[in-house]
């Protein structure tokens, strides 16, 4: 029988009613790369797909790309994400100027380019957006720290309703592998469909 002036205090995940809260961590995340991803590789007169010379990501994080030319035409990159699910991210290169995808890769297992313009090369790195484990039921987040410290002001969360590999994160200060991350937001996804890891 329970007393009328005793309490409980405790921490949760999960929870069986509809939402719960997720505690995030990144340990020490790589700063953002321009060309961590595909180093500076020249298109041709066809259409390239690579599978060689690729390296994934610290994390599940959003890719970059970008070229040192007049570059034009669609990089589609195929991988999976922080589930282990098959999920591709088609990017319209734009000449010289760096484009975002939308997608967190955990793995890539191919990045197909374009045919050339003139003489042109691209690359693929990461940015500073990391991959959600769970998808949030808002973006709002309820706590942020960097080192053990409160770090906040300035983090943005992404949602989709239905693909996880487009919830992300991105972080009040920048990430530099130095500094482990840790974000806390609510979910309501059916825990079913949750098991991601990120360390």
């Amino acid at each position: 029988m329970l007393k009328k002036d005793k309490y409980a205090t405790f921490i949760g995940h999960k929870f069986q009613g509809k939402h719960y809260l997720v505690v995030q961590k990144w340990t020490a995340p790589d700063a953002p790369s321009a060309d961590g991803i595909l180093a500076s590789t020249a298109l041709t007169a066809a259409v390239q797909t690579i599978t060689t010379g690729i390296t994934n990501p610290d994390f599940p994080r959003v890719l970059q790309i970008d070229s040192d030319g007049a570059a034009s035409g669609d990089v589609v990159i195929t991988g999976t994400n922080i589930r282990g699910e098959i999920v591709t991210n088609t990017i319209a290169l734009n000449t010289t100027t760096a484009v975002a995808g939308v997608v967190a890769f955990a793995t890539i297992a191919s990045i197909q380019l374009p045919v050339k313009v003139a003489s042109e090369s691209v690359f693929v790195g990461w940015l500073d957006q990391f991959g959600l484990q769970s998808i949030p039921m808002s973006t709002t987040v309820i706590s942020e720290d960097s080192n053990n410290a409160a770090d906040t002001g300035g983090a943005i969360l992404t949602r989709d309703a239905d693909e996880v590999e487009k919830c992300l994160y991105d972080p009040t200060t920048e990430a530099d592998a130095s500094v482990d991350k840790v974000v806390v937001y609510i979910s309501d996804e059916l825990p079913k469909k949750v098991g991601g890891i990120t360390e």
